[in-house]
């Protein structure tokens, strides 16, 4: 996935707390959004990257990374929460293809 991407939210469960604080909203499952911004490998719980949607703003803030590295970001989602589409149009069949959703 890259900046400018259609992908389709395929799990919309188990958000961490800060993200109804942090986020102006959430992704729901079966809707399409366009990737403003992959942010790499920032997660230090699951070594994912982050994607930052449009239309979807998150607060800025510093966070600690490992190594008690400092870094000024987006809240943000993680990868996984969404797949990737060629078509809009066919939101239907990737989300048929999923029968196992991440809990992150």
């Amino acid at each position: 996935m890259q900046e400018g991407s259609y992908v389709v939210c395929i799990n919309d469960s188990n958000w961490n707390k800060l993200a109804y604080k942090k986020l102006s909203e959430l992704p729901v499952k079966g809707k399409i959004y366009r990737i403003r911004r992959v942010i790499p490998n920032f997660d230090t719980d699951c070594n994912e990257d982050g994607v930052a949607l449009e239309g979807i703003f998150g607060d800025w803030d510093i966070y600690t990374l490992k190594g008690n590295i400092k870094n000024f970001e987006e809240f943000h989602f993680i990868i996984s929460r969404f797949r990737e589409i060629e078509n809009p149009s066919l939101v239907e069949d990737v989300l048929e293809e999923e029968d196992v959703l991440c809990e992150v």
